[in-house]
């Protein structure tokens, strides 16, 4: 009576590199899975001079967000800097926690404090450009994003003549 000598063999695994090889490979599917979502359009609608300070101006950055997309896009993060007749006077980041509902739009404000000695003013061309981390509100998403396995983002940019003056100062979302 022989035996098999596949049956007294235990599986191998397979080598770390084919391992490793092979996670990769599925971190990357699921990755350019949920990053197929479709970023929110953004529209810099006007800069306004909101508040006049002794040593800065406090600036409101007026955005139109639109939601192309049949699912809720939360809003999460804007990086973004702001130019003054060329001159860089703001760079900065604003947590926003905000969420675009399905197929809509949706008018927000983020702001930005510029230096006195750089006075925007009806005549100051300006110029902004940053850009808006996003995910879509399911589990599986928000799951990615925690993870940091995907941390979708919109770039966006806008110039303009002149500042306005006047409104309400963006507050924390």
């Amino acid at each position: 009576m022989s035996k098999c000598a596949c049956a007294n063999v235990k599986p191998k695994s397979p080598p770390r590199s084919a391992r490793g090889w092979f996670l990769a490979l599925a971190l990357g599917f699921i990755s350019n899975l949920c990053a197929c979502t479709t970023p929110p359009a953004i529209s810099v609608l006007a800069v306004d001079v909101v508040e006049v300070g002794s040593t800065a101006n406090e600036v409101a950055i007026r955005l139109q967000l639109t939601n192309p997309t049949k699912v809720a896009i939360r809003i999460d993060t804007w990086n973004y800097t702001v130019r003054v007749r060329e001159d860089q006077v703001y760079s900065g980041q604003w947590v926003a926690a905000i969420t675009i509902p399905p197929e809509s739009r949706l008018l927000t404000a983020i702001p930005a404090v510029v230096p006195i000695q750089n006075q925007p003013g009806p005549e100051s061309p300006w110029s902004i450009d940053g850009s808006l981390r996003y995910l879509e509100t399911s589990r599986f998403s928000q799951l990615l994003y925690d993870l940091g396995l995907n941390r979708p983002s919109a770039p966006f940019t806008a110039s303009g003549p002149g500042m306005g003056s006047g409104g309400t100062i963006p507050s924390a979302g």
